[in-house]
């Protein structure tokens, strides 16, 4: 295969794994009581629904910061979130990297979320924007939606839309 062509496969491959939709599942670090009752109290000018269990997902999805997330489960590219986590602004961050074979290449992204009304305290469908990322293969405006549960043993599983 010449170089461009190689490139061109390359790249084509890449943002197919990105892509792709799949389950993931990332650990959670527990904040301390203090920051759970500080992420609470953050969520006061959040635009989230109204009713008890969304309010109560919404604190501990903004009480947490999530680890090694993986927003696909396609082969090619591994793309993970070393970190990940929700504010109470209707925020989001993550920094982590993108590998290719033996090259790994660390980014950040940023954005925005939505949640739609809880199923339980621990489950709600929940969307994200990209508004700013270095990541290879990633665009800003890029979206996400999943059924985000945040399980007992505090890891965050992901069923994609």
């Amino acid at each position: 295969m010449n170089r461009p062509a190689a490139a061109t496969f390359f790249a084509s491959a890449m943002l197919f794994a990105l892509a792709s939709p799949g389950d993931a599942e990332a650990k959670r670090k527990k904040k301390s009581k203090q920051g759970q009752a500080e992420a609470a109290d953050s969520l006061a000018g959040a635009n989230i629904p109204g009713d008890d269990l969304s309010k109560s997902f919404a604190k501990v999805l903004v009480g947490s910061s999530f680890t090694n997330f993986r927003p696909t489960d396609a082969s090619g590219a591994k793309f993970i979130y070393e970190t990940f986590g929700f504010a109470g602004d209707n925020s989001w961050s993550a920094s982590g990297y993108v590998e290719i074979m033996d090259e790994r290449m660390e980014c950040t992204e940023s954005g925005s979320w939505t949640m739609e009304e809880a199923r339980a305290a621990d489950t709600a469908t929940v969307t994200w924007v990209v508004n700013a990322t270095d990541c290879a293969g990633r665009d800003t405006g890029a979206e996400t939606r999943a059924q985000l549960t945040v399980d007992k043993d505090g890891r965050l599983q992901a069923m994609f839309r």
